[in-house]
């Protein structure tokens, strides 16, 4: 079996489980990772969990009655993300330790927060435009349009940007498995100081994202295994993915998830998770 070396793409597996179709389009650019757009499951009556991913998520609720829209930094444990039957969402996640680009606002502002997509972004127009419609791809050309805009107007990088790419970069390249001190000996900065840069930007520590990068890499090799080979490949993920045995990777996983790894895969079988992604 191969494994997977990076997280490719932030995933949110409840928000998948939970909808009768789940559209997903991937970019890998311009800090985004996918747009994605989901109408909830009228047959399922539980809120849609968000995980922790590292991520900042836009989502916009195109509710004819009560519209809305917010940005959602990443969660530090299971949080309840949606309530309500037949709402029709779009969504764009970042990559790992991406933000929008704002002027006034950086990652940190964001974690475990949910805040008014106006009162960031100040763009009533596309806001209008997002919400009124219901066709997926004129969704993300919409925001592309505006976002763009925004994305080559803020193009000033200075050191401190530099030195939090870098290390973001390195976190990801390694998939979560870098320790701080190797951080600190790449950069010839200190491990004090690279913890204080990066508490300051992205609202978390070097090893607390470096977990969730971890958990990301696990999440997604659970999510391609086959039916019937969790049991026989366990061990094989646990070690290479960076856990020091089962015990450490379940633990962790159980924080992440509030549920044990055979649980999870099980829920992935009931759901029939991969019939109701579709990738576009």
């Amino acid at each position: 079996m191969i494994l997977k070396k990076e997280v490719i793409s932030p995933k949110q597996p409840y928000f998948v489980m939970n909808t009768s179709q789940y559209y997903k389009a991937v970019v890998m650019n311009y800090g985004i990772s996918h747009f994605y757009a989901f109408r909830r499951n009228r047959t399922i009556d539980s809120s849609i969990f968000a995980i922790p991913d590292g991520s900042i998520d836009i989502y916009f609720c195109c509710d004819k009655k009560n519209p809305s829209a917010y940005v959602c930094g990443t969660v530090l444990h299971p949080e309840i993300a949606f309530t309500g039957n037949n709402q029709y969402l779009f969504g764009v996640r970042f990559l790992p330790g991406n933000c929008i680009k704002s002027k006034n606002a950086s990652m940190s502002d964001f974690v475990s927060s949910r805040v008014p997509f106006l009162d960031v972004m100040g763009d009533k127009r596309l806001f209008e435009g997002i919400i009124t419609s219901r066709n997926f791809e004129n969704q993300i050309k919409l925001f592309m349009h505006s976002y763009l805009k925004s994305y080559y107007d803020i193009n000033t990088i200075g050191n401190r940007e530099n030195l939090n790419r870098f290390l973001v970069s390195n976190i990801i390249q390694n998939a979560g498995q870098m320790k701080i001190e190797e951080l600190a000996e790449k950069t010839k900065y200190s491990v004090r100081y690279i913890n204080k840069v990066f508490v300051q930007e992205f609202g978390l520590t070097p090893k607390s994202f470096s977990k969730m990068i971890r958990f990301q890499n696990l999440l997604s090799n659970l999510n391609e295994l086959e039916s019937g080979m969790f049991d026989t490949n366990l061990t094989e993920i646990t070690m290479k993915i960076g856990y020091y045995d089962q015990s450490h990777m379940i633990k962790d996983f159980e924080h992440f998830t509030n549920t044990t790894p055979s649980k999870y895969m099980g829920l992935l079988r009931q759901t029939q998770y991969n019939k109701r992604l579709i990738i576009v």
